[in-house]
């Protein structure tokens, strides 16, 4: 269930709350922003170098749907995969809503973190990795 937090902060219309993507859905949006990053990698070889040495375990939790997860090892991406993970290096913590907004282009990163509708446990090294990735 989607949160109080999410319909009194005002950053979606009811309507938008209402179309909350589903379990199939997310997976699906994940997916494909996995896919657009590996295919921006093959065109710049500068992404595959950045994470030639980078071996991350990254956990995705929804709020209000599950738990997420996948890896980066070796500047390869790996596919997404449902459940939780007993340890990751980075954690992003978030709800449905905000992330099919993000993705869509809605709203930014940096707006969904001021307003606390996205929460990443990382270092500043790991999230300097990361950025181009969502």
């Amino acid at each position: 269930m989607i949160s109080e937090k999410v319909f009194r902060d005002g950053l979606f219309n009811e309507s938008e709350l209402n179309n909350m993507a589903d379990k199939a859905e997310v997976k699906n949006m994940l997916d494909d922003v996995l896919n657009k990053y590996r295919e921006k990698a093959e065109e710049d070889e500068r992404i595959t170098e950045k994470l030639k040495d980078f071996e991350r375990k990254i956990s995705i939790r929804f709020e209000d749907d599950g738990n997420y997860h996948f890896t980066i090892s070796k500047g390869e991406v790996g596919d997404i995969k449902e459940g939780a993970l007993s340890k990751s290096e980075i954690t992003i913590d978030t709800d449905t809503v905000t992330m099919k907004a993000l993705i869509e282009g809605k709203i930014g990163v940096m707006e969904a973190y001021a307003r606390k509708r996205i929460k990443v446990d990382a270092s500043f090294l790991d999230m300097l990795k990361i950025k181009d990735m969502f």
